[in-house]
């Protein structure tokens, strides 16, 4: 596999920060789940959006990067044979 060690370091970045947006919007949307819980305040749900989004946008720089490493080990592997 062709991978240098700056990629694998902003992948394992990528992966750590949307883990950490993903749990965090976990744990602001449970907060919803608590029927004593008024929904009057829209402000939470928002940040959690937020999270979600930032999650999201963590996984398509991930989905990127992979791409190009495997297009770089499928070109390396056609040279090589």
């Amino acid at each position: 596999m062709i991978i240098d060690e700056q990629t694998f370091t902003e992948i394992t970045l990528h992966l750590r920060r949307a883990s950490d947006d993903l749990l965090g919007a976990a744990r602001r949307l449970a907060l919803y789940c608590d029927p004593d819980r008024n929904l009057d305040d829209r402000g939470e749900l928002l940040e959690a959006l937020e999270s979600l989004v930032a999650m999201n946008r963590q996984f398509s720089s991930i989905e990127e990067m992979l791409r190009v490493i495997w297009e770089t080990n499928r070109s390396a592997a056609r040279h090589s044979c």
